[in-house]
């Protein structure tokens, strides 16, 4: 992230925070937000981030995202790498199958052999 596009999301946003819609005053620490958490959309445009207190964001937007991201999981929506992978364009590389059947005994067994 580089300064300047922060200062860019800085002033779209009017210096406020979005989560407890004060003014982040010269000298405070702010954190660009994910209104979508990145680990469910892997989405780092402009339209996905707002500007929050480091404050706010630790309180009040963390416990959200871990429990909507676990739902998620549950529900089996592709997180994780499964993700990751598709977005770079590559499928989850296999082993095939062999394409011919082996017979597990060679000769068959007989009674009364050992």
């Amino acid at each position: 992230m580089t300064k300047a596009r922060r200062l860019r999301l800085f002033a779209r946003d009017g210096g406020l925070c979005h989560l407890c819609k004060r003014k982040v005053l010269a000298g405070e620490d702010y954190e660009l937000d994910h209104i979508i958490p990145w680990a469910l959309a892997f989405n780092d445009d402009d339209d996905n981030l707002r500007v929050a207190h480091k404050a706010c964001h630790r309180t009040n937007k963390t416990g959200d995202d871990v429990s909507r991201i676990a739902k998620a999981k549950r529900q089996g929506r592709e997180t994780g790498q499964q993700a990751r992978r598709a977005i770079k364009g590559g499928s989850i590389p296999c082993r095939p199958f062999p394409k011919t059947k082996t017979t597990w005994p060679k000769r068959p067994f007989k009674r009364g052999e050992t």
